[in-house]
């Protein structure tokens, strides 16, 4: 039997029928007009005239209608169609000489992004579809589909599958089959059937992130099935537990999502290393900040002992695998290290140079010093301590860094004592 008669099977708990008029009041095609910024709302004017002339339902999917109803502020909008999402943003990018648009996507999927003085906005395009799921783990297959009822039931929480027409005869009509907008009233997050998690484990991730960001708490059933849920984890590849990591670093307001996914056990069914450390939690705490995905990973990985399988089971890229083994180097170097020690510590990347002072902010005067010692060079250059009589090779290099030191221990200040060292320096060689 096909898995997406799953996803109409409602809990076993009725939603209430009544939701509150005040929430659904707030979900209208003005109302979305209202809550965007300036930049966001011109894709939106774009979109709906491109399907207003190509006679098309234009649909708001998923977050809009949900902070809508939550009267949050809208920075990103999800839009649906029934037809071809390429030719629609030939159209719409016409409307919009200076938005670049992306591929389509096998599942049907694009971007539009346009960039102004107000900032830079990005509208999110699919095409309706249905999806099953052959096996845990694996990617949907995917059947398109005329029916927006069809296309909320393959999603992943009730809050996220409301939908608001923005076009035709379907303005402002509101589609919610699975009471989210009750769910929503009720600051309550409800899984969409029961066979979720197993379809796809990283809606573990999904599930933390919007129930942290928007406040909800699981329902006992939704609760039990993320317990259940976690045995389904290792059937997701690395990547794409990677691309959850990277999304929570792009948002920003991290500490709440990983706090989840480490109290709901997500994390150490990912890998069983891996774990909160308080330290990460209280970094993470003080800078909610959005951040590059790198960083995230440094701040959540460089404290645990088994960092390095942790990156292999997410198949992290290079760039993370650095930075997240910079920050262990600079978190196990000792306290007030030496020169030598800051000249091993020096090529860390600025990511891992952050979060190893977000991590340890007691450590300071170490983290300045490692600063300060990147500022610090001797006055004389190369050739000017090879015409004082220094041959080139490794006695070059070794006047150099002794001048580097004295630079920095402060007891040598000017040139000219620079050039006395070096002379005295290579008298003791003759």
């Amino acid at each position: 039997m096909s898995r997406i008669v799953h996803a109409y099977t409602r809990d076993s708990r009725k939603a209430s029928t009544s939701v509150n008029s005040q929430i659904t009041a707030r979900i209208s095609a003005a109302a979305l007009r209202r809550s965007l910024p300036s930049h966001l709302r011109s894709l939106l004017t774009a979109a709906e005239a491109t399907a207003t002339d190509r006679r098309i339902t234009l649909w708001a999917v998923g977050g809009a209608p949900r902070d809508l109803a939550l009267g949050v502020p809208i920075n990103d909008l999800d839009l649906a169609i029934d037809g071809d999402t390429g030719r629609f943003l030939r159209d719409l990018a016409s409307r919009l000489p200076a938005a670049t648009t992306s591929s389509v996507t096998v599942f049907g999927t694009a971007s539009v992004t346009l960039t102004t003085p107000a900032g830079t906005a990005r509208l999110d395009l699919s095409r309706l579809r249905a999806e099953t799921y052959r096996c845990p783990g694996a990617l949907p297959e995917v059947r398109w589909t005329r029916s927006v009822e069809r296309d909320l039931a393959r999603r992943d929480f009730t809050v996220n599958a409301v939908a608001l027409g923005l076009t035709g005869t379907q303005r402002n009509r509101v589609v919610d089959p699975f009471d989210g907008l009750a769910d929503i009233a009720a600051r309550r997050l409800r899984v969409l059937h029961a066979r979720s998690f197993e379809d796809d484990a990283t809606r573990l991730w999904r599930g933390a992130r919007v129930a942290s960001e928007r406040q909800l708490r699981p329902d006992a059933e939704t609760a039990f099935l993320i317990v259940q849920g976690g045995q389904w984890a290792s059937t997701v590849s690395g990547d794409r537990w990677s691309g959850e990591l990277d999304l929570t670093a792009r948002r920003g307001h991290g500490a709440g999502v990983m706090r989840l996914l480490n109290r709901w056990g997500v994390l150490r069914s990912i890998h069983p290393a891996w774990a909160l450390d308080p330290r990460s939690s209280r970094a993470l705490a003080r800078h909610p900040e959005p951040m590059p995905a790198a960083r995230l990973a440094a701040l959540v990985l460089a404290p645990l002992p088994e960092a390095v399988a942790v990156l292999a089971r997410l198949d992290a890229s290079g760039e993370t695998r650095e930075a997240v083994r910079d920050t262990a180097r600079l978190l196990a170097s000792p306290p007030a290290p030496a020169p030598e020690v800051l000249a091993t510590l020096e090529r860390a990347g600025a990511d891992a140079r952050l979060a190893a002072r977000w991590l340890v902010p007691d450590r300071g005067a170490d983290w300045r010093a490692l600063d300060r010692w990147g500022r610090t060079k001797p006055a004389l250059s190369a050739e000017e301590i090879v015409a004082l009589g220094a041959p080139r090779g490794p006695a070059l290099g070794r006047i150099l860094r002794e001048l580097r030191r004295a630079r920095f221990e402060r007891t040598l200040t000017a040139k000219a004592a620079e050039r006395e060292f070096v002379r005295r320096a290579l008298e003791r060689e003759e």
